[in-house]
């Protein structure tokens, strides 16, 4: 399909302009700030997804070269027959990946991911890490200064940078995918950590990694039904043609 996306344009532009806001938050995007309290995820790295053809272009281009454990890959399937690739890459970079041009489209997009209809048609924002979901005042209690000081302006230029990406229709799904994904998240925890002391902080992050590793917020077949129904709703909207 002609509207597939160039992953070099991609990886050439600059979606959110804060040069060195870094410096503003202790390097908050690119750590895992509440790892301390983890029992079995990786307490100090972050887990970045990458679609399929985005990994491609990614290994073609050398990648970030202090990245250097091997991408798992993780593929769902619908029950249309279709399926699709997520790749999941360990960064314990703090910040400091080299060479930084090569960084994933997670990170370029941070702090937020689109809500988008089936069109590709930007709606409103969501936060682009898991453990981001759980603020119940960002603008006060975000540890990102992004979040806190500038989110109008960011979203505002995510509307307009992310039109090329939100051309491909299974970048559409995947983020029509994603917020369903995060609202089931959000359901079953059912908190927010920026009102908990240190001994409820515990308690919660016990149940948020329980939630990920069994993956039960996912596992009924009202989630399955409605995916499917985002790739009918996606596949109508380009067209009516298979994407996947």
């Amino acid at each position: 399909m002609s509207n597939k996306v160039d992953w070099q344009e991609i990886y050439t532009t600059e979606y959110v302009n804060a040069p060195e806001c870094w410096k503003t938050c202790g390097g908050y995007c690119c750590k895992n700030f509440y790892g301390e309290h983890l029992n079995i995820l990786d307490k100090t790295g972050v887990s970045l997804p990458l679609l399929e053809k985005e990994y491609d272009y990614y290994k073609s281009i050398g990648g970030v070269t202090n990245i250097t454990t091997p991408a798992k890959k993780r593929t769902f399937k619908l029950s249309n027959g279709k399926s699709f690739s997520i790749y999941l890459l360990s960064c314990h970079c703090g910040g400091l990946c080299e060479p930084h041009g090569h960084r994933p489209l997670i990170c370029r997009i941070y702090p937020y991911f689109p809500v988008v209809d089936a069109y590709g048609t930007v709606l409103d924002f969501e936060y682009s890490a898991l453990m981001d979901l759980f603020y119940r005042d960002p603008d006060n209690n975000h540890k990102c200064t992004l979040v806190r000081e500038q989110s109008i302006r960011i979203k505002r230029d995510l509307t307009i940078s992310l039109k090329p990406l939100l051309k491909d229709p299974e970048v559409v799904f995947v983020f029509r995918c994603l917020k369903e994904l995060v609202e089931r998240l959000k359901n079953k925890m059912n908190g927010f950590i920026d009102t908990l002391d240190e001994e409820q902080k515990k308690r919660f992050i016990a149940k948020y990694e329980w939630m990920i590793l069994t993956g039960k917020p996912w596992q009924d077949k009202s989630f399955s039904d409605r995916i499917d129904e985002i790739y009918d709703e996606v596949k109508l909207a380009f067209g009516n043609e298979d994407f996947l």
